[in-house]
């Protein structure tokens, strides 16, 4: 159906489910939950089989997928490629949206590794945002006769600016909740983050009747440092410390900054002995590390959860108890929190 021959009355219905569409896609309160309703509302509009969003990251000259909804969902997502390339990048840089009937008989086309070469129809739409184009979106059907109509085409460039304004609100709101959570100096867990994660992974333990370890960080007379180098050495030093308790802990692990030289490690699904292991693994890691010829040491205290305390305020406190008896026995330890039954 071309444009021209769509009624007033198709025309006003168009208009309302694109509203509504709008009212859905823009209300969502995640980037998961966007890009869900992208993919409902936009099949609610015009029928089509697969999907995908790219964003473009213009510093390494690549396009990056973002989602892909259909029959090649993890061939898309395993597929970044040059912005110079195939009709997402012929139509970069045309700067307008492009409806291609065949992409098997177009010249700019690319084939994704893993895919079939079977014909198909895509509509390839640049999602702009302040005259910055931040994303392409691709729709596609296949079949050599399923070319989208210009009126579909239409619809699909219109759902775009939608898109495009609800990926860049989804984006700030990811911004803002990684701000809220992250220390401005070190880049870990605040001390807001770390209570709201060290809450849900013990009720994670809870229900699945697994073992939490929680190790409590005190960098040994860090305010010599601070005294003897100034503060901007100090804060040096933080970052310093930060970046090896990272790279001591595994994946699923977590690393907070709960005070000014206190951090915090969540050791999910580890037991006692082994979060003594890892803790002394982080001490070396730090003390390897130094400032200036100043030695960095930290005294560690480890609490686990069932055997410790049953609760995130018991744990705080096993593991708070254990720390001030490595202090007291000397500094640069672990010590871990006794054992009820002993």
């Amino acid at each position: 159906m071309n444009a021209k021959d769509v009624t007033a009355e198709i025309w006003a219905s168009t208009l309302d489910a694109l509203m509504d569409a709008a009212a859905a896609v823009l209300t969502a309160d995640s980037l998961e939950q966007t890009l869900r309703r992208v993919v409902e509302r936009l099949g609610g509009l015009v029928p089509y089989k697969d999907l995908t969003l790219y964003e473009i990251d213009r510093a390494a000259g690549m396009f990056v997928p973002l989602f892909a909804y259909g029959s090649y969902a993890a061939e898309v997502m395993a597929d970044s490629f040059p912005l110079s390339q195939g009709i997402t990048g012929a139509t970069l840089r045309a700067g307008r949206a492009r409806n291609v009937p065949r992409t098997d008989l177009d010249p700019d086309a690319e084939r994704v590794a893993g895919t079939p070469d079977e014909p198909e129809a895509m509509m390839c739409v640049p999602l702009e945002v302040a005259d910055r184009t931040i994303a392409m979106l691709n729709v596609y059907r296949y079949g050599e006769d399923e070319g989208f109509s210009e009126y579909e085409a239409l619809i699909i460039e219109r759902f775009g600016i939608i898109v495009a304004l609800a990926l860049d609100s989804a984006r700030q709101r990811e911004l803002l909740r990684t701000q809220a959570d992250t220390d401005e100096l070190t880049g870990l867990l605040n001390r807001r983050a770390f209570n709201h994660r060290l809450g849900v992974l013990i009720h994670r333990a809870r229900l699945t009747s697994t073992p939490l370890s929680l190790v409590e960080v005190d960098i040994d007379d860090f305010k010599l440092i601070n005294d003897r180098y100034g503060h901007a050495a100090g804060d040096a030093a933080l970052v310093a410390i930060a970046e090896a308790l990272m790279r001591s802990v595994r994946e699923g692990e977590f690393v907070a900054r709960i005070g000014g030289e206190e951090f915090a490690i969540i050791l999910p699904d580890t037991d006692a002995v082994t979060s003594l292991t890892i803790a002394d693994r982080c001490r070396r890691s730090v003390t390897a590390e130094g400032y200036g010829g100043h030695p960095l040491t930290f005294s560690a205290g480890a609490a686990t959860y069932p055997l410790h305390a049953i609760d995130a305020d018991g744990l705080l406190r096993a593991a708070d108890s254990a720390l001030y008896a490595a202090k007291s026995a000397g500094r640069n330890r672990t010590k871990g929190a006794p054992d009820p039954a002993s």
